[in-house]
């Protein structure tokens, strides 16, 4: 069965790679293309998780994604009062110049992991349906 969270890293000049268990499944020369081919497989991006500092702190029930070295691309946060106690928010929002700005997706997740992966799926599909930029080849072409 194909996992359902999938690695990309920046292969320098060679582009990007898409990783299952830690090896390259495929190989492209765009963002894009890594990204479409991993939601294509019915899988999303495997962001990197960690804790949300601001002003040094690291904020209890609240996780922020990246993405190839990226400032954070979103956020979840765990809600601790009132009528939504116990559940979790999520939203994307990016400002890398990699891809589209901001995202503006968001919703509401009963658990942390639901949270996690509707924020991955999310992010997937955002950056997916994003339109590619030429290749380089394309570009010293002029296709």
């Amino acid at each position: 069965m194909p996992a359902d969270r999938l690695k990309v890293r920046d292969a320098a000049a060679d582009g990007y790679e898409v990783l299952e268990d830690g090896e390259p499944i495929w190989s492209c020369e765009t963002i894009v293309e890594a990204v479409r081919f991993v939601r294509d497989r019915g899988a999303r991006l495997w962001l990197d998780w960690d804790r949300t500092i601001i002003s040094g702190r690291a904020l209890p029930f609240d996780f922020s994604p990246t993405f190839l070295g990226s400032d954070t691309v979103g956020r979840i946060i765990g809600e601790q009062h009132g009528p939504n106690a116990g559940s979790w928010s999520w939203s994307i929002a990016t400002h890398d110049d990699r891809w589209r700005k901001h995202g503006g997706q968001r919703g509401r997740a009963a658990t942390k992991a639901e949270a996690v992966a509707a924020l991955e799926r999310e992010f997937t599909a955002y950056l997916a349906n994003t339109s590619p930029k030429p290749s380089p080849y394309a570009q010293a072409k002029g296709v």
